[in-house]
């Protein structure tokens, strides 16, 4: 079963741009792979993640037309039990772009957005459409100033998101994590062996106690 949720998909998409800046660091030629990935990924979590807070305050902000989001929700209630969102009753629904999302956080839901992080936002949001839609072309210079907006804008976003989520840090943490099938079996045999332990140590105990019961020690 998978369940990916608003917030968990924000926080791992956070998580995966961090995580290819830390590389990027250390590469010291090629790379451009991991630029584009923290581009489309740090876009990605905070656009989802604006998101989330429309959605703690309204679902319907959520969504660019007020309407056909009400008709779809009206819908879902009278539909079976495998139409499980909106999405399934009107699947031309379209949620806001990060673009309305930073509006609506700022005008509809009265936070103010550090005019600094907009305007790294709006730059970063440029280069990613650029990265999704056609081609990018940037010198050394640029280059390291990508690097180095990136790298702001990922610490300000958070810092940020923060003040309007509660735990995102925890969130961004485990983010990601994953099991191998071999690290899973060594987990599982451990766990096994522990619980074998303790029957034992139980088993020893309520003897000793019968015995001690019976006037034999």
């Amino acid at each position: 079963m998978v369940k990916f949720t608003l917030l968990d998909n924000g926080a791992d998409s956070l998580k995966s741009a961090y995580t290819n800046l830390e590389i990027l660091n250390e590469i010291a030629e090629g790379g451009e792979h991991r630029l584009k990935d923290a581009v489309i990924f740090l876009n990605h979590g905070v656009e989802l993640l604006l998101k989330y807070i429309l959605k703690e305050r309204s679902p319907a902000l959520m969504f660019e037309k007020i309407e056909p989001y009400l008709k779809a929700k009206q819908d879902l209630k009278k539909a079976k039990d495998n139409q499980k969102t909106v999405f399934d009753m009107d699947k031309n629904l379209r949620t806001v772009s990060l673009l309305e999302a930073l509006k609506r956080i700022e005008y509809l839901c009265d936070i103010d957005i550090p005019e600094q992080l907009l305007a790294t936002l709006l730059y970063i949001n440029k280069i990613r459409n650029n990265f999704m839609h056609y081609e990018v072309e940037l010198d050394d210079k640029e280059t390291e100033n990508l690097v180095a907006k990136l790298q702001a804008c990922y610490e300000e976003v958070v810092e940020f998101l923060e003040l309007h989520i509660e735990d995102l840090d925890d969130y961004i943490q485990e983010s990601r994590f994953e099991l191998t099938v071999e690290e899973y079996q060594e987990q599982h045999a451990e766990m096994m062996a522990e619980m074998h332990m303790e029957d034992m140590r139980m088993e020893y105990m309520e003897g000793a106690y019968e015995d001690l019961g019976e006037g034999k020690w």
